[in-house]
């Protein structure tokens, strides 16, 4: 055999190696999502599942100096959380795991491009189990967080007020902002035809605290007494494993500011989740 052929198949046979070599290597860390904004809107939505195999998934925001960015991660597994990184500046801003949190929220000065893992812990998840989740990322200026969300107010005589809402599967939370008395008693209630799609979140704005996340609960009514004069962030959000894309979802939301001590009145609202086929609730009924 020449040596031309000797040279030629012995670096056939380097290829070779190398090329199985490459199969055999595990496949790198998921390509991270780039994050746009729809037109004329401050949310995006991102939807996605992780498992004990696939336990992580990335994406990346550019955020405009001046805007404020805002992360809700809404899942009904306790054990999915998320990680906040500036990567403009290479610093690490939040772990939800350390935290607890599922809100985060943070000025933006300058310019910044953010990377949001969405991730989970492979020994706290069954093998074969997918967790989903909605990853919602906003982005607004002064004159965006004048309006966040609705303001909930009380008629004279009446502690009670119903918020009528549809809820697309495609749509970010839909919020509704309230301030209740001190010595009062905040009340809750959502009525939807299948509360498995929906769900309803509690965030203390002063203190930037959930209070209650009825994904994890599985309740329809919460309740809770007011020390002191405290305005509320109520969020009423899609569960996506139950609410399938292109479908909508009907819902009566329910908030109450009662006495503490006294019983709450047979007629909340003025009205019922009679119009709600099926909907089953704790509601007072009239």
């Amino acid at each position: 055999m020449s040596r031309f052929h000797f040279r030629r198949n012995a670096a056939l046979g380097v290829s070779l190696v190398l090329a199985l070599a490459c199969l055999s290597l595990p496949a790198s860390a998921n390509t991270p999502v780039t994050v746009t904004f729809p037109a004329n809107s401050v949310w995006a939505q991102e939807i996605g599942s992780v498992s004990r195999s696939d336990n992580s998934r990335d994406y990346t925001v550019a955020i405009a100096a001046g805007n404020t960015l805002q992360i809700n991660l809404l899942t009904r597994n306790p054990n999915v959380n998320f990680k906040v990184k500036d990567q403009t500046h290479d610093k690490q801003l939040l772990d939800s795991l350390k935290t607890g949190v599922s809100t985060w929220s943070a000025p933006n000065p300058t310019a910044t491009t953010y990377m949001v893992r969405v991730y989970v812990d492979p020994g706290a998840i069954d093998a074969g189990q997918d967790a989903k989740y909605a990853l919602q990322i906003g982005q607004y200026g002064d004159k965006d967080l004048r309006s966040p969300a609705t303001e909930v107010t009380f008629q004279d005589g009446k502690p009670w007020v119903q918020e009528n809402g549809i809820f697309d599967s495609g749509s970010a939370s839909h919020n509704f902002t309230v301030s209740i008395a001190a010595g009062k008693t905040l009340r809750v209630n959502l009525a939807t035809s299948n509360p498995q799609q929906l769900h309803f979140k509690v965030d203390e704005q002063t203190a930037g605290k959930t209070l209650v996340d009825t994904g994890t609960t599985g309740a329809t009514s919460w309740s809770a007494p007011v020390a002191i004069a405290t305005t509320y962030m109520i969020q009423v959000y899609g569960d996506p494993a139950a609410l399938p894309s292109g479908q909508k979802a009907q819902y009566a939301l329910q908030i109450g500011q009662v006495e503490t001590e006294a019983a709450q009145p047979a007629n909340p609202a003025g009205t019922t989740s009679a119009a709600l086929p099926g909907a089953t609730s704790s509601m007072p009924q009239p």
